[in-house]
This record gives C-alpha cells, sequence and structure tokens, in this order.
C-alpha cells in the first residue's frame, strides 16, 4: 500500500504462534471441515490441545501476508487441507487432515527453509527440528494450529 507521496504505508498485522501438530485418530469429516473454516469443533478442538506437535514460530496475519516460513508452511497445509483432490488422488472428502508421506514432508521443508526475503519478525525454528519432528510423526495427518491469543503489530513499510 502507497501513500500519496509514494511511499509505502505501515501496516498493521495479528501475531500469533504457528504449531504443526500430529493426529493419529480417525476425525469425522464434518468436524474436519468446520476446523478448515475456523468454526468451533467438538473433537479436533480436543485432540488438537493433546496431540504432538512442533512450535514453528511466529505468524503474522496481515494485508499482503509478509512472507515467512511459518507463512509458507500455513498456506501449504490450508491448501493441503482444502483442496485434497489436487493431492491425494483418492481423497473422499473435499476438506481433510492432509496425510504425512515423503511428498508432504519433502513440501514442508521446502516451504519452512528460510529465504532471503523473509520477514525478520518471523524468525522460525530450525529447519531440523521440523525434519525430525515428520520423521517422527510419519503416517499421521497434521494440522496446522495457533494457540495463543493474536497481538496487534505494526509492520514497517518494507512488508511484502
Amino acid at each position: 500500500m502507497e501513500s500519496a507521496t509514494g511511499q509505502r504505508a505501515s501496516v498493521r498485522g495479528w501475531l500469533q504462534d504457528l504449531w504443526l501438530v500430529a493426529i493419529y485418530d480417525n476425525v469425522p469429516d464434518d468436524e474436519v471441515r468446520r476446523w478448515w473454516n475456523s468454526k468451533e469443533t467438538d473433537v479436533l478442538d480436543v485432540l488438537v490441545d493433546l496431540a504432538p506437535g512442533i512450535r514453528l514460530g511466529p505468524i503474522v496475519t496481515a494485508d499482503g501476508d509478509p512472507p515467512s516460513p511459518t507463512q509458507r508452511v500455513s498456506s501449504l497445509m490450508f491448501l493441503r487441507g482444502t483442496c485434497p483432490e489436487d493431492f491425494e488422488p483418492n481423497a473422499q472428502a473435499s476438506y481433510v487432515m492432509p496425510l504425512l508421506d515423503a511428498g508432504l514432508r519433502a513440501a514442508l521443508l521446502a516451504a519452512f527453509a528460510p529465504r532471503p526475503g523473509d520477514h525478520p519478525l518471523m524468525a522460525a525454528e530450525p529447519v531440523d527440528a521440523l525434519a525430525a519432528f515428520l520423521d517422527e510423526h510419519h503416517g499421521a495427518r497434521l494440522l496446522t494450529h495457533t494457540p495463543t491469543e493474536a497481538v496487534e503489530v505494526l509492520l514497517g513499510p518494507d512488508v511484502g
């Protein structure tokens, strides 16, 4: 967003911690659909709180979503969870908890790798920590989770 003087304006956003959790239980399709639509879920809310997980780092939701490893993982998981027919040929539902297989592992590690344009506010955990978590939970279904309250932040004009 540019101001009348041609300079980029600061952007307000919401900062939270992003986690990746491994779910081993069968979950009704309606629960999964509600999860991806940011609705309360009776089963998944409990399972996610009890599931093994890894804190990936901070994520900011803002106009233009500043680039970061956590933003890329969040986008990847949302795409995999809401468009399963593009990734799981035998997907029976329109919303899924993505299956952690070799393809998803590779995609998550590629998305999580730091890049030169990443916003410094969103420094992520080491890639090795994510790789170890993925190796330990191969075969599980994965979800992203933001258990912390969102905190409003002001990002400088170099965002996006």
